[in-house]
């Protein structure tokens, strides 16, 4: 992964479950009752007494699901190649970044030796100087002086 591109790979889930339930009937019936009618009248004859069975049922549940997932095509080796080519551009940010540091450090530290201003030696900011070097540039003249023989 390389800045927010994220490449598709091979994977494999495994996740393990149990479940379970209890089903159960309240209040717990002995017997139904049903009214038996007379054919003709309509009037109850008398009332019917089915015995019941109820029971709670238990179960329990348990396995293991398993997922595959295989990228396709030839999008995998695209993404890849992207995050490399992103890696490698960031890494030559990084350097690009060092080197305006160091022309900055070279700037500065040129201008105020040639202004006379420079750390104290030995000193925690000489350090930001020390491995400059002012040399004076070509094709110019260096202040000087001359002694004059006389005869």
């Amino acid at each position: 992964m390389s800045q927010g591109i994220v490449c598709a790979s091979p994977s494999l889930t495994i996740t393990p479950y149990v479940t379970d339930a209890w089903s159960f009937n309240r209040p717990i019936e002995q017997v139904t009752r049903q009214n038996i009618y007379d054919e003709n009248t309509g009037e109850i004859k008398y009332v019917q007494e089915t015995p019941r069975f109820e029971k709670d049922n238990y179960n329990l549940n348990y396995g293991i699901s398993a997922q595959i997932n295989i990228p396709l095509g030839k999008s995998p080796a695209l993404c890849h190649e992207a995050t490399q080519v992103n890696i490698e551009a960031q890494k030559l940010l990084i350097k690009k970044t060092k080197m305006e540091i160091s022309l900055y450090r070279l700037e500065m530290c040129a201008k105020q030796a040639k202004l006379g201003v420079t750390f104290k030696p030995n000193t925690p900011s000489a350090i930001t100087c020390e491995d400059i070097v002012v040399n004076i540039p070509p094709n110019q003249v260096i202040p000087h002086t001359h002694k004059i023989k006389s005869n």
